[in-house]
Parts: structure tokens; C-alpha cells; sequence
């Protein structure tokens, strides 16, 4: 609030039972929403990778990193992780063939998206076609990501 006597005031009563048992009753607004995703971030450049775990580790994520894709087709298959955010441009073999590989392997298990600075619609069209779920081109916004996280049913944490 902006000080003493602004801010809000929330009074919450509750009947007290005496000699009942009350049963548990919950509606969906009271259900848990999960806020913490396991990501796998796949750039070999060392500055976004880092920019962007450290923006996914903040909003308490858990994040790990591949540098080229041969590793991050491993680290999938290793961690299976809820989201993979994956460059296009790789060393070993590109993202295209990353997201070939998780699409055969494990089918729809993963998240995929398309984090690359490739934005023209044949681009669109060809991470569609090697099985990416989404396309963002860089530079990307957190809200950007928060948007890919909420599509999992994880509530991204505010910031």
C-alpha cells in the first residue's frame, strides 16, 4: 500500500464447530496450481543461455542447459523435462533435428518450442513441421515465456 491507513483491510470469519466433523470440500479456485516448471534451455551462445536460465531460475524454475543438440536430444531423454526451449542454430545437428528425434522417440511428452531468430513464416512452417509446439523469435520477453509455462497448467510466479 502507499502507507499507513491506504492500504486494504480483509476480515475472514469462521464458525467454530464443536463435537462435528466437517468434510473437506474444495472448489477448482481452491485446487493447487503447480508454479515450478522443469525447463531445458539448448543455446550455445553463452549470454542468452545465461540470460535466460537465470530469468527462468528467478521465477523459480528448474533449469537445465544443452550447448549443442546431441545434447539436448540426451538430455530429454535423461531428465524429461516439462518444457524444452531450443535454438535452431546448433553445433552437432540443428534444432530441427532435436525436435525430430524427442517427436520420435517420445512423442508429445515435451514442449517444444522454436527460440530463434529465424521469424519469417517458411521458418514457422518448418518448426511446425519437425514437431515444435511454438515459435518465438528473439529477442524474447519473460512474458513471452510465462505464456509458454501457463500453456503446461503451471502458473508462472509474478515477477
Amino acid at each position: 500500500s502507499e502507507g499507513p491507513g491506504r492500504g486494504s483491510e480483509f476480515i475472514i470469519r469462521l464458525p467454530i464447530v464443536v463435537g462435528q466433523e466437517l468434510a473437506l470440500v474444495t472448489t477448482p479456485a481452491m485446487r493447487t496450481v503447480p508454479t515450478r516448471a522443469h525447463i531445458l534451455v539448448v543455446e550455445d551462445n553463452p549470454d542468452s543461455r545465461d540470460m535466460l536460465r537465470a530469468l527462468l531460475e528467478a521465477a523459480g524454475h528448474q533449469v537445465r542447459i544443452a550447448n549443442d543438440g546431441p545434447g539436448a536430444v540426451e538430455a530429454v531423454r535423461l531428465h524429461g523435462p516439462d518444457l524444452a526451449l531450443i535454438d535452431i542454430g546448433l553445433p552437432g545437428f540443428d534444432g530441427y533435428e532435436v525436435a525430430r528425434r524427442i517427436r520420435r522417440e517420445l512423442g508429445p511428452a515435451v514442449r517444444l518450442v522454436a527460440v530463434t531468430g529465424y521469424g519469417r513464416s517458411e521458418d514457422r512452417l518448418r518448426t511446425a513441421a519437425a514437431g515444435f509446439d511454438s515459435h518465438l523469435v528473439k529477442p524474447v520477453s519473460p512474458e513471452q515465456i510465462d505464456h509458454e509455462i501457463a500453456s503446461l497448467g503451471i502458473r508462472p510466479a509474478r515477477r
